[in-house]
């Protein structure tokens, strides 16, 4: 999958989107940071708040930024998002790391919340 119509423009895109599974409801104005792995050591590349729809979709927009493959890592802060919501929960952030293979497709990257627990994969 790319995300233009013309390959040759194709670049790297990277996206979340954030449920709350407890509540049945996105995750609106939660810390997010991209990291890519680098000379053994996490570069941060972007900081983020999902929006009302729990979504942050800006995560490599940048005209400028032209990531090449590697290993990269979304930092979900969630702390400040339960104590705002007034819920106790165990995990205080949650990193999801992947690799990127192929530096022309969109890699969608959803969390499905909850206190206790949490589930991601590749969405589209």
């Amino acid at each position: 999958m790319t995300t233009s119509v013309n390959p040759k423009k194709a670049k790297l895109s990277i996206t979340t989107h954030v449920l709350d599974t407890s509540r049945g409801l996105p995750a609106d104005n939660l810390a997010v940071s991209l990291y890519k792995f680098e000379n053994d050591k996490w570069i941060l590349l972007k900081e983020s708040m999902t929006g009302s729809n729990g979504r942050s979709a800006d995560l490599l927009q940048d005209e400028r930024e032209t990531p090449t493959p590697g290993r990269f890592k979304i930092e979900f802060r969630v702390n400040d998002y339960f104590r705002r919501n007034a819920t106790n929960s165990m995990y205080p952030l949650i990193d999801v790391v992947f690799d990127v293979e192929n530096s022309r497709e969109h890699y969608h990257i959803p969390l499905l919340l909850s206190p206790f627990g949490f589930t991601t994969y590749r969405g589209s």
